[in-house]
């Protein structure tokens, strides 16, 4: 009896499936031979360590790093990752000029204020605390034009969707946020004119930006839904592909499927 005959006989018990002992052994004849390493060595030549494609020579020029799933585009996950990073930032601080609060915790309430005298002495007074309220407006537009240009590069249609919505509604308030000092302009992006809102009386701004139903509260709605957006498409792309193979599928690794990625 040959040794091929024989190996059939004593491991025919451990055939499952599509896999027998003679298709090991021809996995091992591939192995062998070299067959493996140069198919392994294509097959990862086409991923970056990060598992993100490489673009090829005729693609340079081309959006890269894109791949579709069942229902929406998945881009990259350092690019989905940090639309979801700026537009929880937006949220933030969105939800910091709307919250509610009583008394001296509130951002529109009289405070007591210490001030620096040129001649470096300090005296006190009672008054709204501008200075805190303007550096709170000012992350909150930064933070809004941050999250704008996180998705400039991305392709998802959800996340897009989302950005449209929040741009919409920013749209609609768009002469009641000029008011108090904030422009939106033709492209979407805001800018504080400090003087202008300085200009404004506290009790005035409290009531634009404070509550869920004001436009800073809508808008921290708006930036939660981008971001909760933004982190299932990034969970789609993270399982698309996985960093320098180090997650893959057992039976994604048999020579058929790696022969076939390849063509």
């Amino acid at each position: 009896m040959s040794f091929f005959n024989y190996s059939s006989t004593l491991f025919s018990g451990m055939s499952t499936g599509a896999t027998s002992f003679t298709g090991m052994l021809g996995e091992y004849n591939q192995i062998k031979s070299g067959t493996y390493g140069k198919l392994l060595k294509a097959y990862y030549k086409k991923y970056n360590a990060d598992g993100t494609t490489k673009s090829s020579a005729t693609d340079k020029n081309k959006t890269t790093n894109k791949v579709k799933s069942g229902s929406d585009t998945v881009d990259t996950v350092k690019e989905l990752d940090k639309v979801a990073e700026k537009a929880t930032s937006l949220q933030t601080a969105a939800m910091k000029l709307a919250a509610v609060k009583e008394g001296s915790s509130s951002l529109y309430a009289k405070k007591t204020i210490v001030d620096t005298n040129q001649d470096g002495t300090t005296s006190t007074r009672t008054d709204y605390d501008y200075d805190t309220l303007v550096k709170s407006v000012k992350s909150f537009v930064s933070a809004y034009n941050e999250t704008l240009d996180s998705v400039k590069t991305v392709a998802s249609p959800s996340v897009q969707q989302k950005t449209q919505w929040m741009t919409q509604l920013t749209g609609q308030y768009k002469d009641e946020l000029s008011a108090v000092g904030i422009s939106v302009n033709k492209d979407g992006r805001m800018e504080l004119n400090e003087e202008t809102f300085r200009g404004k009386e506290m009790p005035e701004l409290q009531k634009f930006f404070e509550g869920t139903d004001s436009v800073l509260g809508k808008l921290a709605r708006k930036a939660s839904n981008l971001a909760g957006a933004a982190e299932l498409q990034s969970t789609k792309a993270a399982s698309a592909y996985t960093a320098a193979g180090s997650n893959y599928k057992p039976d994604s690794m048999n020579s058929g499927t790696l022969f076939d990625s390849l063509f």
